[in-house]
């Protein structure tokens, strides 16, 4: 807000019956210093301002797999999401407040939302109007947003979330509803399910959850517990949690159930604690005992983990697959039935915090970096625990899958996201180059990759660059035989 100070003086002249008047102006200039002028009569005088136009943002960051995904004009900084789950009913009702700085200058900006009615948008404190179009929520606030502002959104919603398909057949992606309970799986866009988001990769921020559920419910999300939950008049419980480290939206988690929260313990500055549902608690702490080992191979791998706390969210469904969510990786009770035979598993989706979560993919392509990397993460930490070396680990799998090896993981295309040959011949990309580069410039990759990019988003053609330059060879025949070509190359 600015000031102006006006100040009249009147200078009474003697003479006849004439008074003159004038006056002195004191305002503000770029110095603050006042500027004054002085003048025998008031000239009128005229002031005009150009009221800011701006121009929409995007209403897509033109991913090339889903290019309506995410939005233009802004960047997030941060999400606070309070929700309210009405477990008997299976609804929640939410008010998420977005603080984002405009990138652009902005007449109005599209969030994703998928489902979910609309109560309330507030932008900077003042009422915006809104409109849906599809999974888009188009707000346009009373004033248009200068680039380099930043700005606050506040939205309030409704309703009961619905998953979504996009990306594949294995699952629907966002908010879960299993009974009372629930948990959310949102890769690749599922976030938009339950809270208004930049749905992409490229636009990551900080989050802080309080979530009120029924007392007879524990609930997990990603980042660290701040204090004891709050009982609330009418039965119910507040937890909050806060994640100070960036997050892309499809690794955001909130799980509310019947949990024991363990506190494992674990390597020097990692915070080890698993939320674990009481039906089989004591199996799952077996099925997890060997976290921190994985987190202190990881760390030599790739370099420190790369979040202050670590642990897996055990939920009571079968649920054929895991997922990475930040600090929290989502398993189910088939993983934890499975013993330590999920060990697997267990570093795939722990390598995952460092491959996919601290360095996210720039585009929904570029995925075999996330499963690529964990899968071979796998394959070292057999080669550092006495098992068979990566090579070996490599080849068995080139043998036996010729099959499923045989489509590009470079380019999987939008519906087959998650298909073996992006893991496997994803893997195997990574040992055919530690072979072509030696092992020194090989890990020096991979701990590069890590701490270069941390916190940000990367490409395919980021690590081609960063693999040449470490070790000064010309290695683009090598990842477009491995990662584009029909049929996949010999391993010798």
């Amino acid at each position: 807000m600015s000031r102006r100070n006006l100040v009249l003086v009147v200078v009474a002249a003697v003479a006849a019956i004439v008074v003159g008047v004038a006056a002195l102006v004191l305002r503000p200039d770029d110095s603050g210093s006042p500027e004054s002028a002085t003048s025998s009569s008031i000239a009128p005088t005229s002031t005009s301002t150009t009221a800011l136009v701006g121009s929409p943002g995007a209403a897509g960051v033109g991913d090339p797999y889903f290019p309506e995904l995410g939005n233009g004009g802004y960047d997030v900084i941060s999400y606070d999401l309070e929700l309210v789950w009405d477990a008997d009913a299976g609804r929640l009702s939410g008010s998420t407040t977005i603080v984002a700085e405009a990138t652009q200058d902005l007449s109005r900006f599209n969030l994703d939302l998928s489902g979910l009615e609309v109560l309330e948008v507030l932008v900077r404190r003042q009422p915006a109007t809104f409109v849906r179009e599809g999974r888009e929520l188009v707000v346009t606030p009373a004033t248009a947003i200068a680039e380099g502002s930043s700005f606050t959104t506040e939205i309030r919603y409704e309703g009961r979330p619905e998953p979504i398909r996009i990306g594949t057949d294995l699952f629907g992606s966002g908010w879960q509803i299993d009974g009372r309970e629930a948990y959310v799986a949102s890769e690749p866009a599922g976030a938009a399910t339950f809270f208004p988001v930049n749905d992409h990769p490229t636009d990551k921020a900080t989050y802080s959850f309080n979530v009120t559920a029924p007392a007879d419910q524990v609930v997990a999300a990603n980042g660290m517990l701040v204090g004891e939950p709050v009982a609330g008049p009418d039965g119910t419980l507040t937890w909050t949690y806060e994640t100070d480290d960036q997050m892309a939206s499809y690794l955001v988690q909130v799980a509310i159930g019947d949990f024991e929260l363990w506190n494992a313990g674990g390597p020097d500055l990692v915070y080890v604690r698993h939320a674990l549902h009481r039906s089989f608690a004591e199996q799952a702490k077996v099925t997890l005992e060997r976290t921190g080992e994985m987190i202190e191979v990881l760390s030599d791998v790739f370099g420190p983990y790369p979040f202050d706390v670590y642990g897996v969210v055990a939920v009571d469904e079968p649920l054929g697959f895991a997922l990475e969510t930040q600090t929290l990786t989502l398993i189910g009770s088939d993983v934890v039935a499975n013993g330590r035979a999920s060990d697997d598993l267990l570093v795939h989706e722990l390598a995952h915090q460092w491959v996919g979560n601290a360095v996210s993919p720039a585009t929904w392509r570029d995925i075999w970096l996330n499963e690529g990397f964990a899968t071979y993460a796998e394959w070292i930490f057999l080669e550092r625990t006495g098992g068979p070396t990566a090579a070996e680990s490599a080849r068995r799998y080139h043998r036996l899958g010729q099959d499923v090896i045989d489509d590009p993981p470079g380019e999987p295309g939008s519906e087959e996201l998650f298909a073996p040959s992006v893991y496997l011949r994803g893997g195997m990309t990574l040992q055919a180059l530690r072979e072509t580069i030696g092992d020194d410039a090989f890990f020096t990759l991979l701990r590069r990759w890590v701490s270069d990019n941390e916190d940000k988003t990367a490409s395919t053609e980021d690590l081609v660059k960063l693999a040449e330059q470490i070790s000064g060879k010309d290695l683009d025949q090598l990842f477009n035989d491995w990662l584009y070509a029909k049929g996949a190359p010999s391993l010798g």
